[in-house]
């Protein structure tokens, strides 16, 4: 057999196991969304409300970045027509073709296909990401374009071909503001911390500045454009100012030990950042750059997301990101095992308990609403008059909203009056709050309460 033959056999069969990985991830996470007949989550209705506002007007009812959105009404009609359905298919298929980026990246940086595999393994089965795809749909899937990125990110420095890996890094920074702004706001950071890592440790600094230069120009472009032409579905982009303000005014709620106890963690979030220092420190002895930048940037970008001086409002959103620093740094630890017995000692202590978490997080995701109160909305959306609002708790405010006809708002106002006839308030059972002490009951289930005002 040729040298030829036999690199073109590796690579099939590579690209085969890889393939294989996108199908076992997308089963996986297909069984976990499709247990209940019900979309998860809080916000599981308001994508259901965006995609039927596509197929129906052709635009977004609320202002988001639309990728996902459109995304998700593609496969919909494709799948025909179930809108529940052609969501949960997309999350569950961009979640699982992260595994591609995921697999090469780490299989190129340490040369092991069992630190790719690991690498899956920990994408696909950390609580991170199980919880993300349960609370944050458009969220899950621009953290499959933003790991491309880091991917093609990683390869504009140390690989050939430039020109090549620079669009396909365009490209997929562009696909991933166009789907999230923490999956963004993500990518800026590894951009930005790549660029000063391989100044600072002298990698190719020409070409590193010129190429990382052009996509950050490309960057302020992007997010010029849509500000100045889109600015309806982009103004996410300012959440990055209303992080700062409440980082560094501390006007929000501040709990340090969040992310060591709250399983959207992980759990193991700490642990795994103390061993991505230990290995940097032995690659720093190594003197080995590559693997120093990658270890050091994922390390970084792994303390930075988990900072306990976070506002609570929005750690709970940068934990659910940490899947992807875990799945880099245990990969690459695999590749520094030299032995069986090492190996296996590592699956059983750190990788094992992972497993046995993550299955334990996926029970737990859910709709916020069961099928009596689905039916109790039917029957109050028969109950409501014409120029009614109706006052809705947060939690199930995107269910009343897509299932009765009527406006919404989330607190009461002597406004309210002014523009409506009838104004109800629906409470779920038992309620959590005072109920109106002059308020008229129109209808009482199981689930759900509805009172005039």
């Amino acid at each position: 057999m040729t040298s030829a033959t036999f690199t073109e056999k590796y690579f099939k069969r590579e690209y085969l196991i890889a393939s294989t990985l996108c199908v076992l991830g997308f089963i996986f996470y297909l069984l976990i969304l499709t247990r209940r007949p019900l979309i998860y989550g809080i916000d599981g209705p308001y994508y259901l409300i965006q995609v039927e506002s596509i197929l129906e007007t052709g635009s977004l009812v609320y202002g988001d970045p639309p990728l996902s959105f459109y995304l998700f009404t593609f496969l919909t009609i494709l799948l025909g027509g179930d809108i529940t359905f052609g969501v949960r298919v997309g999350v569950a298929l961009f979640t699982a073709l992260s595994a591609l980026p995921t697999y090469f990246l780490v299989k190129k940086i340490t040369r092991l296909e069992l630190a790719g595999y690991t690498a899956v393994l920990v994408n696909f089965i950390s609580s991170p990401h199980i919880r993300l795809v349960n609370d944050l749909l458009k969220n899950a899937v621009g953290a499959c374009f933003l790991i491309f990125f880091i991917y093609y990110l990683h390869l504009l420095i140390f690989n050939g071909q430039r020109i090549r890996n620079l669009v396909f890094s365009l490209v997929f920074l562009v696909l991933t503001g166009l789907t999230h702004i923490l999956d963004f706001g993500v990518a800026i950071l590894f951009l930005v911390l790549y660029l000063g890592g391989a100044v600072l440790l002298d990698i190719k600094r020409k070409v590193v500045v010129k190429y990382l230069g052009m996509l950050i120009l490309v960057l302020g472009a992007f997010a010029a454009l849509t500000l100045t032409f889109f600015p309806s579905l982009f103004n996410d982009f300012f959440k990055g100012l209303v992080f700062l303000q409440d980082l560094f005014s501390a006007t929000g709620e501040v709990n340090p030990f969040l992310f060591i106890f709250d399983l959207r963690g992980g759990g193991f979030i700490i642990p795994v950042l103390a061993i991505g220092v230990i290995l940097l420190f032995i690659e720093w002895k190594n003197k080995q750059k590559e693997k120093i930048l990658f270890l050091a940037v994922v390390t970084v970008v792994g303390l930075l997301l988990s900072l306990p001086f976070i506002p609570q409002q929005w750690l709970w959103r940068f934990l659910l990101m940490e899947f992807i620093p875990m799945s880099f740094i245990l990969g690459f630890c695999i590749s520094k095992l030299q032995h069986k017995v090492t190996i296996a000692i590592f699956f059983i202590i750190i990788i094992l308990p992972l497993v046995i978490q993550g299955f334990e997080a996926s029970k737990k995701l859910g709709p916020t609403i069961n099928q009596k109160g689905c039916s109790e909305l039917e029957t109050i959306n028969n109950l409501i008059p014409s120029n009614s609002v109706i006052i809705v708790e947060p939690r199930l405010m995107y269910w009343i909203e897509y299932m009765v006809n009527s406006d919404i708002a989330k607190h009461p106002s002597p406004d309210l009056r002014q523009s409506y006839t009838n104004i109800f308030i629906i409470f779920q059972l038992p309620p959590n709050r005072p109920m109106p002490p002059h308020g008229t009951v129109v209808f009482e289930g199981e689930f759900l309460l509805l009172m005039e005002l």
